[in-house]
């Protein structure tokens, strides 16, 4: 249910730019300087990386995903977050962002993701 959640409202700008501007601090500043070399908001480039993952992430991913909101004050922007920071650890490794297993797709709550 969450990742459903999580999924449906990150990935959209405006909602992605609220919870951007919610974390705050370092995390908030760094996707401002990311988003504006790349000519987009923050709230597109937050947006973008979610969508990313829902189509992308491999079910390790997912599960890593549950873990990390597991018990969270506030699971959507731990998850955002998360998403986020991650997708961008792993395209330092290797420039190609989230991870993607390859596996068939399947629904999330009306968007399509990777099983």
């Amino acid at each position: 249910m969450l990742r459903a959640e999580l999924i449906r409202t990150c990935s959209h700008e405006k909602v992605a730019h609220a919870a951007v501007r919610s974390i705050g601090g370092e995390f908030c500043a760094r996707m401002e300087m990311l988003a504006r070399a790349r000519g987009v908001s923050a709230g597109a480039f937050a947006a973008e990386r979610v969508r990313r993952f829902a189509n992308d992430a491999c079910e390790a991913s997912w599960e890593a995903l549950g873990r990390a909101t597991r018990g969270a004050d506030a699971p959507i922007l731990v998850g955002l977050r998360w998403i986020v920071e991650r997708s961008l650890d792993d395209e330092s490794d290797d420039g190609e962002g989230v991870r993607s297993c390859r596996l068939p797709r399947r629904v999330v709550s009306g968007f399509e993701a990777r099983a």
